[in-house]
């Protein structure tokens, strides 16, 4: 397991680690050798801070490094192709984190605003029924063992208990007005 350099520089140079977070977990950093990766729009934060695209999703949306600095350190924002966007983490680890271990944080942050406790029972038992669903559709065969090798890949594993990763993801959700994105027309994207 390779542990030095950043995250992002590590998954570009392990093409298996790349293979894996492009499919099942939809962060394709793997799309950068066919051009430039961009958006399906010119976008910019409102607050002119610089916006890196890192890593594209299946349904055109795009994932951005936020401000100045290092990878480990810069907010990472998503933005869909339908005009929303927010922050899925603040830095590239936790955004990793919740992408692979927890991809139903949005989720388990709806329930909870509804008054429903995601203890971390609850919060397995989500992420078991999102994965069944996945993998029912895909027809994937080993959806955990592929979380668990690229948490290994990645020097991830083990993964925080999804009690703190889900304090990590209503962290990032709680940055989000500092984080508005605009597009060339000056329509700003949905915050969800």
């Amino acid at each position: 397991m390779k542990t030095s350099g950043s995250l992002l520089d590590r998954l570009k140079a392990d093409r298996e680690a790349a293979l894996l977070a492009d499919f099942p977990f939809e962060f394709d950093t793997l799309v950068e050798a066919f051009g430039p990766l961009t958006h399906v729009e010119p976008v910019r934060l409102a607050s002119g801070a610089p916006l890196e695209p890192i890593a594209k999703d299946h349904g055109g949306g795009t994932y951005f490094l936020c401000g100045e600095g290092d990878d480990e350190h810069r907010p990472v924002l998503f933005a869909d192709s339908e005009g929303s966007a927010g922050l899925i983490g603040t830095n590239l680890r936790d955004a990793l984190l919740l992408l692979i271990a927890l991809p139903c944080a949005d989720e388990a942050l709806h329930w909870e605003k509804a008054g429903r406790e995601m203890d971390e029972q609850a919060l397995i038992a989500l992420r078991d029924e999102n994965d069944a669903e996945y993998i029912e559709a895909t027809e994937l065969e080993d959806l955990p063992g592929m979380r668990t090798e690229l948490l290994n890949r990645l020097g991830l594993a083990p993964a925080p208990p999804l009690t703190a990763l889900l304090a990590r993801a209503r962290a990032a959700a709680a940055l989000n007005p500092s984080y508005v994105l605009i597009n060339e027309h000056g329509n700003t994207y949905r915050q969800d």
